[in-house]
């Protein structure tokens, strides 16, 4: 057996936990919550070589979310949601996946449906 060989199936097996862990989170926990967006950002974060990465950040009043695409769940529309969410308005949050505070990992949105009446009215100008 040449030396190849372990390091072979060594990489094989790690690559197989890899996925098989972003399968299982992709397809846990998923839930529908109501909440009301209290603010909204994108996250930059840029590596040692300067390779910059983004994610949206939801911020509402039950929990903080993720809103990124996912190629499991043939999401690939995260920046109109994103674009869509109003500040002081109240949705329905289609979710998966669990928060860690630790590695900040948040739950990631599928969809946001308005909540009927959860938007208030705009203001009017001089009141």
């Amino acid at each position: 057996m040449s030396v190849r060989f372990p390091l072979v199936l060594a990489f094989a097996a790690v690559a197989v936990v890899g996925v098989g862990s972003e399968y299982m989170y992709q397809t846990s926990g998923h839930e529908h919550v109501i909440a009301t967006v209290t603010d909204k950002d994108r996250q930059i974060t840029t590596d040692s070589d300067g390779h910059a990465q983004s994610k949206y950040i939801v911020f509402t009043d039950k929990e903080v979310f993720e809103n990124s695409d996912s190629l499991l769940r043939g999401k690939f529309n995260s920046s109109d949601i994103q674009g869509k969410l109003k500040r002081d308005c109240t949705y329905d949050f289609e979710v998966y996946g669990y928060r860690n505070h630790f590695f900040s990992v948040y739950r990631n949105i599928i969809d946001a449906t308005p909540v009927k009446g959860g938007c208030p009215a705009p203001r009017q100008p001089g009141s």
